[in-house]
């Protein structure tokens, strides 16, 4: 489980370096995928 979470906190930073952006900039565009997403799977598979 420790390696997931190395993993994921390793993706997180390169992520934010690469496209120059903050983590609460992150956090925000992740919630906003996660909406879209649910609304695309309530609209069309449920």
């Amino acid at each position: 489980m420790k390696k997931l979470f190395k993993w994921h906190e390793e993706m997180i930073e390169k992520v934010t370096k690469e496209f120059n952006l903050t983590r609460y900039q992150l956090l925000i565009l992740t919630w906003l995928e996660g909406i879209l997403i649910g609304v695309l799977l309530c609209r069309f598979v449920f």
